[in-house]
């Protein structure tokens, strides 16, 4: 089979463009929420501004109307990710706890437990944010197999632990045949034990998530598989505290295994397009040359290819460049009328523009 050599792994800094951390902070309201039982934004707290909220809205005690305006500020800068706003906003409330403390009000509870659960959800994120998260994968040829792997890096003063109650791993494999038709499938598995993974401070951590065969499908020119991973319920603990942390979730980079018999170059991203639109490449020889290029470039080549499909005849979309942006499009495509990829083709240039995705290709030899 065919490789490109991996990206040098262990004690190397993982680089968050290697590989994309998703939904960190995902459930970070409901960790809030969870914390302080709280019911902040509804409209039955907005329409009793002059008395106290219900105890059992609040769990450790009712909350002041006087400060729900400034609960609902810091619940929203915590959804938005507004970190140092969110912080800014704890210490005011502090502050402001603290005077009316000395006040002789007695009321406080509520409010303070609030705070304080938000506090320790920015607590949590702070140490979260300064690791990063990379998916890859490391050959063994011998045993055609490909181990995966979790790096970690801590760039924290302290060794952190993080520990979550399950862990789900979301595996996407995809082959193509010289036709152009395109299998892929999706299936989902559960690690079998309660992670506790250690990441030392100022270390690469590597963490071995088991092997996967390499294979390739019966007539396919080239397999292709990536690995999403999800955190379930996470925590991170530092010395004696531990932190809820929402969610914690890592792709891997595109992982493509050729058949053997292709040719060893890459394809140069420039030399996609004219590909696409030499009528003399018949479609064995346009999928071998698309199948070459390093996933790396399917952001920018799927920007290119799309450019095409305006002023392509349906046959061309159809033949050419549907098989094309199937292979090199993560996420659902249209299926075979023309008039459905011209429309999709106009949704995917209104997105934000995305960078592409880097990957490892498998390329003989190397």
């Amino acid at each position: 089979m065919n490789h490109l050599p991996q990206h040098p792994l262990r004690g190397q800094p993982a680089d968050q463009s290697h590989g994309r951390v998703v939904g960190r902070f995902a459930a970070a309201l409901v960790t809030v929420a969870l914390t302080v039982c709280v019911c902040l934004g509804s409209g039955a707290c907005a329409a009793n501004q002059d008395k106290e909220l219900p105890q059992q809205d609040f769990g450790p005690g009712p909350v002041p109307p006087r400060y729900q305006g400034d609960l609902e500020a810091l619940t929203s800068a915590l959804a938005e990710e507004l970190d140092t706003t969110a912080w800014n906003m704890v210490r005011r409330l502090r502050a402001r706890l603290s005077h009316d403390q000395a006040r002789g009000l007695q009321d406080l509870r509520g409010a303070r437990a609030f705070v304080d659960g938000c506090a320790r959800v920015l607590e949590g994120r702070s140490r979260v944010s300064a690791c990063s998260f990379r998916l890859d994968f490391r050959r063994n040829a011998e045993a055609r197999e490909l181990e995966l792997l979790l790096l970690i890096q801590n760039r924290w003063p302290r060794d952190l632990v993080f520990v979550s109650g399950a862990v789900q791993l979301t595996v996407d494999r995809s082959f193509i045949e010289a036709s152009g038709e395109m299998v892929s499938v999706t299936r989902r598995v559960a690690l079998p034990t309660q992670p506790e993974w250690w990441a030392k401070s100022g270390e690469g951590t590597e963490v071995s998530l088991g092997l996967w065969p390499i294979t390739m499908a019966r007539e396919s020119l080239a397999g292709r598989i990536a690995v999403s991973l999800k955190l379930i319920a996470p925590k991170v603990r530092d010395g004696e505290e531990r932190f809820a942390v929402g969610g914690i979730g890592v792709e891997s980079n595109p992982y493509v295994e050729l058949a053997g018999f292709l040719p060893t170059q890459a394809l140069q991203l420039k030399d996609l397009v004219p590909a696409v639109l030499d009528a003399d490449i018949g479609i064995h020889g346009l999928i071998e040359r698309v199948v070459r290029l390093d996933p790396a470039a399917y952001g920018s080549a799927e920007v290119e290819i799309l450019g095409l499909i305006e002023r392509a005849t349906d046959l061309e979309i159809t033949a050419r460049i549907a098989p094309v942006l199937r292979w090199i499009t993560r996420g659902a495509c249209p299926g075979s009328d023309p008039r459905e990829w011209r429309l999709w083709a106009v949704e995917q240039k209104n997105k934000t523009s995305h960078p592409g995705t880097p990957s490892v290709l498998d390329l003989p030899g190397s």
